[in-house]
């Protein structure tokens, strides 16, 4: 736990108390110099001097203690101010004269002045404390984010390793085995031996195109770089060895979009291709990306069990996360399903 140690107030006043002395004595020591050097005559300072210069250098102390330190040191520098302009120039000279009009008004000034100061000066640092202490909190809940993100992002990554990579290379330990034991027995079993190995080499090229994907995943700069036909291609060669999916791509050339309108669209195409996988037990894939216009179409379907666009799936933010990365392209999605008739979903963001 951390402890935040504060000046004791009496430490405050007694650094607020020297502060406003000390201010004073140097407008006092300026001015007495100045005046009272050789070649000024003292009847011609006291006299043909505008006072109102002296009381200006007080009222600068005074507001700068105001603005820095506070209302106690601007009250004291007033009262200090006045006092000393009373002894050193107000005549008769070093004596206290009786308080007039032509003395009360800068010292009701001076008060004023400080309490206005002190005022508007605290709110301004309760203001910025306060400020500092939203940012503070807003980058607290920003690291938060991004640690919860990052937890999110580690568990999916680790669910589809475990679901893709690690089993095939599961099967392909024990497609090798088999193999292995089908040499040692020397049994005239040649088929056998070849089938393991077709079902290791289809296992193996199941695991190279997951792990692509997902290494694209994980780059974000691939998708500048590669392309948004490349990803997808990707995505399709994963469907085709790993879920024996028939796919039916036509992607055509790649679209002129701007990269954050690609990474949309990709990710809707991966959300949508792993719901399919996932949920709607289909064999057949329609992926189509044209272009139309000033428009860029996505479109994914598939001969799945479908389901009810309009239902609530607690647990299942797929179909909402699709719907508010369309939308934060500047584009417009749509879903069709029926129960038994597959899903069709269309995407489309402008150029």
């Amino acid at each position: 736990m951390k402890h935040v140690f504060s000046i004791p107030l009496w430490r405050r006043y007694v650094i607020d108390s020297a502060l406003a002395i000390g201010g004073t004595m140097l407008v006092n020591c300026i001015s007495i110099a100045y005046f009272f050097s050789p070649g000024n005559p003292l009847v011609l300072y006291i006299y043909q001097y505008p006072y109102e210069t002296v009381i200006f250098f007080y009222l600068i102390v005074t507001l700068a203690l105001a603005s820095t330190r506070g209302l106690y040191a601007a009250i004291l520098a007033s009262l200090l101010g006045i006092t000393s302009f009373n002894f050193f120039f107000e005549p008769p000279i070093f004596a206290f004269s009786p308080i007039t009009h032509r003395n009360i008004f800068p010292l009701f000034m001076f008060f004023v002045s400080s309490i206005a100061i002190s005022f508007l000066t605290s709110t301004q640092r309760k203001r910025a404390l306060e400020a500092t202490m939203r940012e503070r909190e807003l980058s607290i809940l920003y690291a938060q984010a991004q640690e919860l993100a990052a937890f999110r992002e580690r568990h999916r990554l680790a669910r589809e390793l475990h679901d893709s990579v690690s089993q095939a290379l599961y099967g392909i330990s024990l497609g090798a085995h088999t193999i292995q034991e089908v040499l040692e027995s020397r049994s005239e079993q040649p088929e056998q031996a070849m089938a393991s190995l077709a079902y290791v080499i289809t296992l193996a090229e199941a695991g190279l195109a997951e792990m692509r994907a997902l290494i694209f995943e994980l780059r974000p700069e691939s998708l500048e770089t590669e392309g948004l036909v490349a990803a997808l291609t990707k995505q399709i060669a994963v469907l085709q060895t790993r879920y024996k999916l028939t796919v039916d791509a036509n992607l055509g050339a790649e679209p002129e979009l701007p990269l954050e309108r690609k990474e949309a669209l990709y990710r809707i195409a991966h959300e949508a291709l792993h719901n399919t996988v996932k949920h709607a037990r289909a064999n057949m894939i329609i992926l189509q990306l044209s272009e139309q216009g000033n428009e860029v179409s996505l479109e994914i379907g598939d001969n799945g069990k479908g389901f009810n666009p309009d239902g609530i799936f607690p647990g299942h933010l797929g179909l909402t996360s699709m719907r508010e990365r369309a939308i934060k392209a500047g584009g417009t999605i749509t879903i069709e399903s029926d129960p038994g008739k597959g899903t069709r979903i269309g995407v489309r963001v402008p150029r």
